[in-house]
């Protein structure tokens, strides 16, 4: 849990407008950190000075193994240097502290107290860049507030409740993050808010398995890495059955795993694209369409590694997001093309594996995004479960491929009089 009385040992420099900046980590954490990067980094080099083999061998099998040993050492390398600058980035996180004004911190202070709740020490957190809280209406990530309080007597209150108190002084609508503690009790504790999503996420997935196949080359994810962030990913294994929905499986499992570190998706893309490069000859390869949607502001961020095309449904109107890229394996080094799309109240995404578009694009160029423009329906499930039975009866009640629709509504979330 991050504790408040941790900013006293930052670096400060506090400039004019009250605003203190500084390093979430100190001393020895920092210090930890930054040994750990430096120690991915030598092993980097390391890994890139093993000297090679003697090139005077002229056995066409040998230079190939030699060439193939060399790529594999440059791509460990390049996981190294990944991994390095993931704990560089932990390390010189910097946060913006701020005090209330000192008129407001004691009308809240008097306001919380009639509520039975005694608050010790109040201050605003940023994770970007620097300004006021109260003022930061535009829905950024990281803007918090963090209260050390205590319950007045032997009765408790819930950290939603003094939520809910909260919100109605400052007018906007403020939750527990998950760092925060959850109950107020007798001894003084840290309590963190943050402003509630103002969207939610309704999901949904259709599936159907290749002809004469028991199990699906298809993998997806819907994960929610925090309060106001949601990834939802698409994998699909090469050929079909319990190979392809083995690699596609370790692909999805991998991203969860960066991910929930804290790697950036486009990092995180890049080191599962070159696990899988060296591994037999580039033979598993597996699409991955990832879709990360920002609860808070509406932004969608698409990253695609040969996936088929997704769709974002606006009433009759529909956006295609495509990229022409390879698939994760085809190349030692994949370069992320990351494509940005602000999603409103009602909008529905929609992501598909291959199985479905070749299905339905076989009737003609367009075909898919042209039935989903014309369909009324919103209900996610709906949608799914009336694409999957368009592409099968499009190949005659056959199903020659995998087949996974997975669909999303953006919904906005109802407020309480903010």
């Amino acid at each position: 849990m991050l504790k408040v009385r941790t900013f006293k040992a930052f670096h400060e420099a506090e400039h004019k407008s009250g605003i203190i900046e500084g390093y979430l980590f100190n001393g020895y954490s920092k210090r930890k950190l930054y040994c750990l990067s430096e120690t991915y980094e030598e092993l980097a080099r390391l890994y890139r000075g093993i000297p090679q083999a003697d090139k005077t061998c002229d056995d066409r099998k040998d230079i190939f193994y030699r060439k193939q040993l060399q790529e594999t050492k440059e791509v460990f390398a390049s996981h190294l240097d990944e991994i390095a600058g993931a704990f560089a980035d932990v390390a010189d996180t910097v946060v913006h502290v701020s005090l209330p004004m000192e008129h407001k911190r004691k009308a809240l202070i008097h306001h919380l107290k009639r509520q039975g709740i005694i608050v010790r020490e109040l201050v605003f957190i940023e994770g970007g860049a620097a300004g006021s809280y109260e003022s930061a209406s535009d829905g950024r990530c990281g803007n918090r507030i963090s209260i050390e309080a205590r319950a007045v007597g032997r009765h408790t209150v819930s950290a939603s409740v003094l939520g809910e108190f909260l919100s109605g002084f400052f007018g906007r609508r403020l939750v527990p993050s998950a760092e925060s503690a959850l109950v107020i009790g007798r001894g003084y504790n840290t309590f963190i808010y943050e402003d509630e999503p103002r969207y939610t996420v309704l999901s949904a997935i259709s599936r159907a398995v290749k002809e004469d196949e028991k199990i699906s080359g298809d993998n997806f994810s819907l994960e929610e890495y925090n309060q106001s962030q949601v990834v939802v990913m698409l994998a699909d294994g090469m050929g079909s059955g319990e190979l392809a929905c083995r690699d596609s499986q370790a692909v999805i499992e991998f991203m969860e795993r960066f991910l929930e570190a804290g790697f950036q998706k486009e990092k995180a893309f890049s080191m599962v694209n070159g696990a899988i490069a060296a591994q037999n000859g580039c033979c598993n390869l597996t699409t991955l369409d990832v879709c990360a949607l920002n609860l808070l502001t509406g932004e969608a961020e698409f990253v695609k590694a040969g996936a088929a095309s997704s769709y974002i449904k606006r009433g009759n109107w529909v956006d295609e997001v495509a990229a022409d890229t390879l698939p994760l394996g085809s190349i030692d080094e994949l370069s992320p093309i990351t494509q940005s799309v602000r999603l409103g109240d009602t909008d529905m995404l929609i992501m598909v594996s291959d199985g479905i578009s070749d299905a339905i694009e076989d009737e003609a160029a367009g075909r898919l995004r042209e039935i989903i423009s014309r369909s009324p329906i919103q209900n996610p499930k709906e949608m799914a479960d009336y694409l999957l039975r368009y592409a099968i009866n499009s190949q005659g009640g056959h199903i020659r491929d995998d087949m996974t629709v997975l669909t999303c509504c953006f919904k906005r979330r109802v407020g309480k009089g903010f």
